[in-house]
């Protein structure tokens, strides 16, 4: 099973309710009046403001966070608030009658899910994410996509249990093949696979830029100084180094676009790395007992990082849930 790693508000299946204010209207002609008027004072954008319910007509007036009176009661409307209300209706309708102003829930926050939607105590205004839904109900994978994660898994996990070190490798998805395997580097503290696997891919970049580059030197000094019957010489030899260049590092950096699996969560240290390094797609076998940095810190999560990426741990038969 490949079970996508989402945040905890995105996995609730209900959303938070809070106190609103909803005026009872008797005379729906009012209501093309009312609807702006409030809306300009008390803006609810996502909310629908006129519902019917049990054959009463109900107009959504405010929060009663909005109101600029503590209120100590959800329950019941604060004596100060409901004159504020009544007071601010009736230069609208001309008058309006406490006892015409009731609480109401309605959600704390917009929901994420169609799950979250159809728990919401109020009506708002929501469209479904399809991916995000097919990742809750796993099926943002085909059987071809999901075979070939679970066999890489598979194998890694089989040479880890072999010699006791986490084995990783970089997949490109557009191009189907790997681009770089690693495992534990046991001589090194920084020695991580994850870690010794970026930094393949950083000098493998290295050296296909090092040798574009003297190629496009000679050619900017063979034409500075005017020899330029010698740049047609050597122009066989720039479109060489320039096919040395993988369609996959070719002015991208690092690992962007590319999806890695690694047999063991990385670490807090080796999940900062994968931002860094732009990674896609992250998939894992087992969990980590200490310094998870996905199912642990959850560093995916921080929106404070300036990138993010996608989590996925494949469950085999036997192995650890998360």
């Amino acid at each position: 099973m490949i079970k996508a790693l989402l945040p905890d508000y995105i996995l609730e299946q209900s959303v938070l309710s809070e106190p609103a204010v909803a005026l009872k209207v008797d005379d729906k002609k009012q209501l093309s009046c009312l609807i702006p008027f409030v809306s300009t004072k008390f803006p609810l954008p996502t909310f629908k403001r006129v519902i019917h319910r049990n054959g009463v007509c109900l107009l959504l007036v405010c929060k009663l966070s909005q109101i600029p009176f503590e209120v100590y009661n959800s329950t019941v409307i604060a004596p100060e608030a409901a004159d504020y209300l009544t007071s601010f209706i009736s230069e609208c309708t001309g008058s309006c009658l406490p006892e015409n102003l009731v609480i109401v829930s309605v959600p704390s926050r917009l929901p994420m899910t169609v799950a979250q939607k159809n728990s919401c105590s109020w009506p708002v205004s929501f469209h479904p994410d399809k991916e995000l839904e097919r990742k809750i109900c796993g099926t943002n994978f085909s059987e071809v996509e999901k075979s070939t994660v679970i066999q890489s898994i598979t194998e890694l996990l089989k040479k880890t249990d072999e010699t006791s070190k986490n084995y990783v490798h970089v997949y490109d998805p557009k191009s189907c093949r790997k681009i770089e395997t690693a495992s534990t580097d046991t001589g090194s503290i920084l020695g991580h696979a994850t870690m010794v696997v970026i930094d393949k891919i950083a000098k493998t970049q290295c050296k296909t830029k090092a040798i574009s580059s003297t190629y496009s030197c000679k050619d900017h000094h063979a034409s500075f100084n005017g020899f330029c019957k010698r740049k047609a010489d050597n122009s066989n030899e720039c479109h060489a180094a320039k096919r040395l260049k993988t369609d996959d590092l070719e002015d991208d950096y690092l690992c962007t676009g590319f999806d890695i699996y690694l047999a063991i969560e990385p670490c807090v240290m080796c999940s900062m790395a994968l931002v860094h390094s732009r990674i896609r797609k992250v998939f894992f076998g087992r969990t980590r007992s200490d310094f998870g940095g996905l199912t642990g810190t959850k560093l995916q999560e921080i929106k404070a990082l300036n990138h993010s990426f996608e989590v996925y741990q494949v469950i085999l038969s036997g192995e650890d849930r998360t």
